[in-house]
């Protein structure tokens, strides 16, 4: 993987929309609650729990979702003050940190599932594809939502511990929303996702290997907000409090009907298809041991020099 490469386009994205338009985060009013702009995928569970059962308004939030297609669009957005928070995966924030851009890591949301849990990702096949193995895919095309970020980083380290060259194979960027349908129209020939993002296609394809399995804990999703925005106020910190509170929620048994049923609400997929697919751990607070380790990978497959002090990296309301 070519580290300059890596950290050379998300830089140049940020800088991009920076250029478009500044500021500095969520607006505080003696009316109201804050409102703040929070980049999203579409329908994350956590999200459409806190909004219906009114968490986020019990913590004086009232959140805009945006759009994004990965964790250099987020961080970009952030730094450019059309979010304030930004919804990325642990290897591209501390790439982007690392890089030099102020930020700071105010939350997590989703840790790899890791045995004796079902695998939550997969790299997948169509259900009659020839390909059965890690082996298989040397020289071919697989999707994945952003070039050299974390579903291409993980991936890559499962090809090469399965004695693939990966410089044969070849990635392409695609939204999580388009990579089944590339896959079973034979555009690619593999896809990284989770099982939840399948929608309903779970009969239509089947997996490999889940490559996060043997990774350690990686942290597939967190928030990130400028420094600025994280000095004003105490917004970040009830955004994680907020998170604290929903996945905590999520986290009981007797909620798992009604979550399920107001994420097939947002998504409008079938609240029994939701729930049969294995999901990601629910962390809203951030393990700095588990985030050195993630930084120790990236030293190692040279995406980065050397790993950088995170200490600073995750404000102390964030911490597990």
């Amino acid at each position: 993987m070519n580290r300059r490469r890596f950290g050379l386009a998300a830089a140049l994205t940020a800088l991009t929309l920076a250029a478009t338009g500044c500021g500095d985060g969520g607006t505080d009013t003696a009316s109201g609650p804050a409102t703040i702009k929070v980049t999203s995928f579409g329908c994350e569970i956590w999200n459409t729990w806190a909004e219906a059962k009114g968490v986020f308004a019990k913590h004086d939030l009232k959140v805009e979702l945006v759009k994004s297609t990965g964790g250099s669009a987020a961080v970009a957005a952030v730094l450019s003050g059309a979010a304030d928070l930004g919804y990325v995966n642990g290897f591209s924030a501390i790439n982007a940190y690392n890089t030099g851009f102020p930020i700071e890591m105010v939350a997590g949301a989703n840790t790899n599932a890791t045995p004796p849990a079902k695998p939550a990702q997969g790299v997948f096949v169509g259900t009659n594809s020839p390909l059965k193995s890690a082996k298989d895919l040397a020289g071919k095309t697989i999707a994945v939502n952003e070039l050299n970020g974390l579903n291409q980083i993980v991936t890559s380290t499962w090809l090469k511990q399965n004695g693939v060259d990966v410089s044969g194979v070849r990635f392409v960027a695609l939204p999580f929303s388009d990579q089944v349908p590339a896959l079973l129209s034979g555009k690619v020939d593999a896809a990284q996702l989770g099982y939840s993002l399948l929608g309903d296609n779970n009969d239509k394809v089947r997996s490999l290997a889940d490559p996060f399995a043997t990774a350690g804990t990686v942290y597939i999703a967190t928030y990130v907000a400028s420094k600025a925005f994280v000095a004003k106020g105490d917004t970040a910190s009830r955004f994680h409090d907020a998170m604290v509170e929903t996945m905590d929620a999520l986290g009981k048994p007797e909620n798992t009907d009604e979550s399920f049923a107001l994420l097939s609400a947002c998504n409008k997929v079938p609240a029994d298809v939701l729930k049969a697919q294995p999901q990601n751990a629910l962390s809203p607070s951030v393990d700095l041991a588990a985030l050195n380790g993630m930084a120790d990978q990236m030293v190692e497959q040279k995406i980065m020099p050397k790993k950088p002090d995170l200490d600073a990296f995750v404000p102390e309301f964030a911490r597990s």
